[in-house]
């Protein structure tokens, strides 16, 4: 048996909103780690995950809790509200040290972080004592403070290059980040709490299939005949890269660059009759009726199987995304930006990989039984049982841990998103 913490940084897990195993009931994007965190405490029965994070984990009724985790292996070291905020903190420890708990491992889940979010520690260049902003102290501090006192082994989980960072106050650090493309991350913090002398540090992030939590415990069908009679030729499913994007943005604040010129290019300019869906400011949102607005995800794959294609656009250069998975279990063609996965790092066949729009034009003007072929091929290489089991990432992480691990998964169909005709409904 082993103890393993488990969290997301800079948000809350939230369980309490998942219907009770009604398919077609779906997270918003922050909580697929809910999802994740299901499928490895069913997985892994002989060990038990204690949520070091915020989270609503204590609201769950026992229907529900049981529901998700029939093996009783989760446990909430927080609970619910810490009348005193700075001992928010603190609490996962003093709940571990109560229950005489020893953490041997940690999965922790990378988020948007602040640099400094434990307080009383940190001193500035100044002299004084940090201050800490609330969002760091109610969502970091608690996860940074426990790998920090226990010095556990962890791995950190990052499917997103912007929030692919971690704070100066952390100083026990992952062994490894598991992402969506191979390369390090350089981190500065202190040598510990009583040494507050400045380190660097260079952390490898190895491709592992993390964009599979979005399809975890889900049926996956293939397509057939009645493909061909879907409504939209091309839709597309798309963010603003940072909230200062606009029609001529070149360059953002974030360091990233802009998607807009890409849309632009590859789909507006080229079909007639898209829907983009995503938060997009107001300039880019009016400049065409193609704007859709944001959508709730679990209206948003009804819709998405009225399309035929679309194309992934990365969060930024040589990234993967779940949106390749997204796509081809709602029978897309999930055709990739040139950016997009460039390290050739998941199981998408190349007649995906387009380096033009050119050729993304040709391709999609082939027959119906060659695009039904090709998706059918995709859904066959990229969402086999061995992912959307979980079975590849729970080794990939145990692996990571240094923990042996000699089990099959077992696939539940929890969150196998339906289709329906009644689209009017869908828009928020």
């Amino acid at each position: 048996m082993t103890n393993i913490a488990y969290a997301k940084v800079g948000l809350s897990l939230r369980f309490d909103s998942i219907d009770k195993g009604t398919k077609g009931n779906f997270f918003s994007g922050s909580d697929d780690w809910v999802r994740f965190l299901v499928n490895l405490a069913y997985n892994n029965p002989d060990d038990n995950f204690f949520i070091i994070g915020s989270s609503d984990f204590s609201k769950l009724n026992y229907s529900k809790k049981l529901q998700l985790f029939p093996n009783n292996n989760v446990f909430d070291t927080i609970g619910k509200k810490v009348a005193d905020k700075y001992e928010r903190a603190y609490t996962p420890m003093k709940y571990l040290n109560d229950n005489n708990i020893n953490l041997d491992r940690g999965i922790i889940v990378i988020g948007p972080v602040l640099s400094r979010t434990i307080p009383n520690t940190t001193i500035t260049r100044k002299g004084t004592i940090a201050k800490i902003l609330d969002r760091g102290i109610n969502y970091q501090a608690p996860v940074w403070n426990t790998l920090n006192e226990t010095g556990i082994k962890w791995v950190s989980l990052s499917d997103d290059p912007r929030t692919m960072k971690l704070s100066y106050d952390l100083y026990n650090l992952p062994c490894k980040c598991i992402g969506q493309v191979n390369d390090t991350l350089t981190c500065k913090n202190i040598t510990s709490y009583n040494d507050q002398t400045e380190i660097e540090t260079v952390i490898p992030v190895e491709y592992s299939n993390i964009e599979i939590s979005n399809c975890l415990d889900q049926k996956i069908s293939k397509v057939g005949d009645e493909w061909r009679e879907r409504k939209k030729d091309m839709s597309i499913v798309l963010n603003e890269a940072g909230v200062d994007e606009n029609l001529t943005t070149t360059k953002l604040s974030n360091g990233h660059r802009p998607r807009y010129p890409i849309l632009k290019e590859w789909i507006l300019n080229n079909f007639k009759d898209v829907n983009v869906y995503g938060a997009w400011g107001e300039e880019i949102s009016n400049s065409s009726s193609a704007f859709k607005g944001r959508i709730n995800r679990h209206q948003l794959y009804p819709e998405m199987m009225n399309w035929k294609h679309s194309l992934c656009v990365p969060i930024d250069k040589g990234w993967a995304t779940a949106k390749y998975l997204e796509y081809l279990k709602c029978g897309i063609s999930p055709f990739m930006h040139p950016e997009y996965d460039s390290q050739r790092n998941t199981n998408i066949q190349d007649f995906y990989r387009v380096q033009s729009v050119e050729e993304m034009r040709d391709k999609i003007a082939m027959s119906d039984d060659t695009h039904i072929k090709e998706i059918n091929r995709g859904i066959e290489e990229c969402l086999s049982n061995e992912f959307v089991s979980g079975q590849r990432i729970n080794d990939e992480i145990y692996s990571a841990l240094g923990l042996e691990r000699d089990i099959r998964n077992e696939m539940r169909d929890l969150w196998t998103p339906q289709k329906t005709n009644n689209l009017e409904d869908f828009f928020t």
